[in-house]
């Protein structure tokens, strides 16, 4: 009991002298950048400006929002790069920047040269055919692709060797099948291709795949996770992959990181006040209509990181089944 008693007794102490050398930190002096690493009017474009405005609030200065898209999302990972680790440059975060370190896209390599702050949100992947299809269940699916590996199911997808393809084959190679990804400009672009048979099969986010099941031009199959969404009334009989013994519930999520070397003080600042723009009604409003509050999204630096480690891993595993790396 003693050893406890101490043990509280200092991880109190550390955690208060933390609290008081942040408030002895003269920051931020002047706006802070939030680096946007896509273009303008994108849904991570909208969800970094929003929460800018809300964890602005709380650090007593702008936080202005930059937008760096080209190159997929290199462009903005390098400009937060070559900036001071100073914590005025704070560089939004989804996937993607740990698929360009996985596919050695460029000479930064994102984990070691980045640290975490938040991770906020987590989006659900969904799985369907149009209504016309002659699939009625994954499984049904999955069999056919089985007995018939000649014909190639075609799934369509945004960017080869991006997110999407990712999950694309990384829950056909849990399934044990493999189909065509072929890749697309936009969104509309890929709804088109499935309702006019183009494609097979239908992936999508919920926000987006949600829709198309309601005006029923989409059957879908399954969801990517470990539970069925049984609040989402339209899809509450949906199997969830976890049920159906198919170990993959890779999704998209979003958070926020600076580069590493920012002094601990600053980076708490940071936390600080993204952890309260969190927490706010205005950003329980905001996840709510996206739907992104569905599935656990919030994470804190250890976990975040813990979590980039562990993708990372996926992918490098993945694309090389795919022969994207050797």
């Amino acid at each position: 009991m003693k050893r406890t008693v101490v043990a509280l007794t200092v991880m109190i102490a550390v955690a208060m002298g933390a609290s008081a050398q942040a408030k002895k930190v003269d920051f931020p002096k002047r706006p802070i950048e939030m680096v946007i690493p896509f273009g303008a009017g994108g849904a991570s474009d909208i969800f970094a400006r929003q929460y800018a405005q809300l964890a602005e609030k709380f650090i007593g200065k702008s936080i202005t929002p930059v937008n760096k898209g080209a190159a997929g999302t290199i462009e903005g990972m390098t400009y937060v790069y070559n900036q001071p680790a100073d914590g005025y440059t704070v560089l939004e975060i989804t996937p993607s920047l740990l698929i360009i370190e996985a596919l050695n896209k460029s000479p930064i390599k994102f984990r070691d040269s980045f640290e975490p702050l938040l991770r906020v949100q987590s989006d659900l992947q969904l799985i369907g055919v149009s209504k016309n299809s002659k699939f009625q269940t994954f499984q049904e699916l999955v069999a056919y692709a089985k007995a018939n590996p000649g014909k190639k199911l075609k799934i369509g997808g945004l960017s080869p060797g991006g997110l999407d393809d990712y999950i694309a084959n990384g829950l056909a190679a849990e399934a044990g099948i493999s189909w065509i990804y072929v890749p697309y400009k936009s969104g509309s672009e890929i709804k088109a291709a499935v309702l006019g048979g183009e494609l097979d099969v239908y992936q999508d986010k919920l926000i987006s795949f949600l829709p198309l099941v309601e005006s029923g031009d989409i059957r879908p199959l399954i969801v990517l996770n470990d539970v069925r969404l049984t609040q989402v009334p339209s899809l509450k009989d949906v199997p969830c992959t976890v049920e159906q013994g198919i170990k993959f519930t890779q999704g998209s999520w979003r958070g926020f990181c600076v580069k590493k070397g920012t002094p601990p003080a600053v980076k708490q600042i940071l936390i600080d006040a993204l952890q309260a723009a969190y927490e706010t009604e205005g950003y329980k409003e905001m996840e709510s209509k996206e739907m992104t509050n569905i599935r656990k999204g919030y994470a804190k630096v250890d976990e975040f990181k813990a979590i980039w480690d562990s993708e990372y891993n996926g992918y490098v595993a993945i694309f090389k089944q795919m022969g994207l790396l050797k």
